[in-house]
C-alpha cells in the first residue's frame, strides 16, 4: 500500500519539471510572493482586530467595577442597623470595587431576595431584631448567634464572572470589615464603662457582636457555569463555519442552474436544520455532564428545561449562521476568516464579561447572539435577572433581518455567477485566480458588437421582384385590373 509513495515509482516524473528558480516561472513566483505578502498583511489585520476587540473589553475591567451598585438595607432600625449602615456607606470608594448605596424601599428579607434575583447585583441586609438580640446578650443572655445579625444576598446567576470577581468579594470583604470594626468599638466602650451591670455580659457577643450568612438567590456558581454556554455556543459556531465554507465552494452549479426563489428558500431551511441538529447535541452534552458539577441548589432540570436549552441554542446558531453566510457568499477566499474572527471574539466576550465592566463601545454586546442566548440559559437554570422579552426579541429580530439580508445576498451572488463576475470560489473577474466557464458579461457584449460590425452592410432600399408568368407587375404598375 505504501509503495505508491516510493520514489522508485516516481522515477522520471520530474524530467519535464523545472526548478523554482528557473527563469521560465519567475513571473509566477513573483506573483505568488506578492500574494503571500498580501495574505500576511490580511492576517495581521485579522489578529489585531480580534485581539483589540477582546482586550479592549477586559483590560479596564478592574477600574470600572464602581459601575456596579450594591446596596445596604437596614431592616433593624436600631443601633446595630444604624452603625452598620454608617460603616458600610463610609467605605472608601475605589475604581476596583462596587459602589455602596442604601435602599429604603424594601421591608423584609424576602423582598430583598426577590429584588436581587430580579434586578439587583447584591445586598447587605441588617436583619430585623439585630439590636434587640445584641442588647439582650450584652445584658447577660446565654445564647447569642452573631450570624443572625446580617445577611449577604447575591445572585451569581445574573452574570457569573462579575458576581464572583467583584460582587461576592465586595459583600464578604465589607461584612468582615464591619464585623471587626464593630467588635473593636464595642470592646472599647465596654472597657470604658463603669456600670457594674455591664460587667457580666455574654463575652461571645461582646467580642463577636455581628456576623453574617450568605444567601445566593440564583446559584450558578457550579464548576461549568462560567464557560458552559460560552463554549457550547462556540463549538456550534465553529462547526457551522466549516459547513458554510463548504457550501460556498460547492454552490456554483446551484446558482448557475437553479431558480432564485428555490435558492432563497433552500439555504435558510438548510441552516435551520443544521442549527437544530448541532444545538440538540449541545443540549445532550449538558444533560450528560451536568451531574456532579451541577449545583444542587439550582432549579430542577426537567424535560421542559431540555427543550428550552435546545431551542435557545438553535436560535443562537441560526442567527449566526445566517450572518456569516451573508459574508461568505461575497468574500474572496483570503478574506473569509475576517468575519469569523470579528464574530467569534465579541460573542465570546459578551458572555465572559458584562457591560458595566467594559467601555461604552461594548454596549453593542446587547446584540450579540451569545449574550442573549447565555442570558436565557442562566435564567432557565437559575431564575436570575429575567430579561426574556428583550433576549428573545433580539434573537428573533436578528433572524428575520439576516434572513432578509441573505435573500438579497443570494440574488446578488446569482447575478454575479450568471454574468461571469465571480467564479465558484468567490474570485472576481480580473483576479489571476478567477476561473469560470460562464463568460464575463462585458466580454459577451463586446463579442456581439464585434460580430455585428463584421457582417456585410445591408442595402437601405427595397428590392422588388416580379413574377413574370401572371402579367402582373409592381414595377410597371400593371396590377391586372
Amino acid at each position: 500500500m505504501l509503495g505508491i509513495f516510493s520514489w522508485r515509482r516516481l522515477h522520471g516524473k520530474d524530467d519535464h519539471r523545472v526548478s523554482i528558480t528557473a527563469a521560465s516561472i519567475r513571473g509566477e513566483v513573483r506573483n505568488r510572493v506578492w500574494d503571500y505578502l498580501q495574505l500576511a498583511a490580511i492576517s495581521t489585520v485579522m489578529i489585531w482586530a480580534g485581539l483589540s476587540l477582546f482586550f479592549g473589553g477586559v483590560y479596564r475591567r478592574s477600574v470600572l467595577a464602581n459601575n456596579i451598585n450594591v446596596y445596604i438595607v437596614d431592616l433593624d432600625g436600631g443601633a446595630v442597623g444604624t452603625n452598620v449602615t454608617r460603616m458600610v456607606l463610609d467605605t472608601a470608594v475605589t475604581p476596583s470595587t462596587p459602589v455602596w448605596l442604601q435602599n429604603h424601599d424594601l421591608n423584609s428579607v424576602d423582598a430583598v431576595k426577590a429584588w436581587v434575583q430580579h434586578s439587583g447585583w447584591g445586598a447587605l441586609v441588617v436583619n430585623p431584631g439585630a439590636s434587640a438580640r445584641l442588647e439582650s446578650a450584652l445584658a447577660g443572655a446565654d445564647h447569642y448567634n452573631a450570624s443572625a445579625a446580617m445577611t449577604l444576598i447575591e445572585s451569581t446567576g445574573r452574570q457569573v464572572v462579575a458576581e464572583m470577581l467583584y460582587v461576592s468579594s465586595a459583600l464578604t470583604t465589607t461584612a468582615q470589615a464591619v464585623a471587626r470594626q464593630y467588635a473593636q468599638i464595642q470592646v472599647t466602650n465596654f472597657q470604658a464603662t463603669d456600670d457594674p451591670a455591664q460587667q457580666q455580659p455574654n463575652y461571645a457577643a461582646l467580642i463577636h457582636p455581628v456576623g453574617f450568612v450568605t444567601v445566593d438567590v440564583a446559584p450558578a456558581g457550579f464548576t461549568m457555569s462560567p464557560v458552559m454556554s460560552t463554549f457550547g455556543y462556540l463549538a456550534i459556531l465553529l462547526s457551522i463555519i466549516g459547513v458554510l465554507i463548504m457550501w460556498k465552494m460547492t454552490s456554483f452549479p446551484f446558482f448557475a442552474r437553479v431558480r432564485f426563489c428555490d435558492l432563497a428558500l433552500m439555504w435558510p431551511v438548510l441552516l435551520l436544520g443544521l442549527a437544530l441538529v448541532l444545538s440538540f447535541y449541545q443540549a445532550l452534552a449538558f444533560l450528560a455532564f451536568r451531574g456532579p458539577n451541577f449545583n444542587s441548589q439550582a432549579l430542577t432540570y426537567t424535560t421542559a428545561t431540555f427543550f428550552k436549552f435546545w431551542f435557545t441554542g438553535t436560535a443562537v446558531a441560526f442567527s449566526l449562521g445566517l450572518w456569516l453566510f451573508n459574508w461568505f457568499l461575497h468574500l474572496t477566499p483570503q478574506l473569509m476568516a475576517l468575519p469569523s474572527i470579528c464574530t467569534v471574539i465579541p460573542n465570546v466576550l459578551s458572555t465572559v464579561s458584562t457591560f458595566e465592566l467594559a467601555p461604552k463601545f461594548y454596549r453593542i454586546m446587547y446584540a450579540m447572539p451569545f449574550y442573549n442566548g447565555s442570558s436565557l440559559i442562566l435564567y432557565i437554570l437559575t431564575g436570575a435577572h429575567p430579561t426574556i422579552g428583550r433576549n428573545v426579541g433580539v434573537l428573533v429580530a436578528e433572524i428575520v433581518a439576516m434572513t432578509a439580508l441573505l435573500t438579497l445576498s443570494i440574488w446578488i451572488r446569482q447575478i454575479c455567477v450568471l454574468r461571469g463576475i465571480s467564479d465558484a470560489h468567490g474570485w472576481f473577474h480580473g483576479s489571476r485566480y478567477y476561473h469560470s466557464h460562464i463568460p464575463y458579461y462585458k466580454d459577451v457584449r463586446a463579442d456581439a458588437e464585434h460580430q455585428a460590425e463584421s457582417l456585410p452592410p445591408r442595402r437601405a432600399g427595397v428590392e422588388i421582384v416580379d413574377y413574370d408568368d401572371d402579367g402582373v407587375s409592381l414595377t410597371t404598375g400593371n396590377l391586372g385590373v
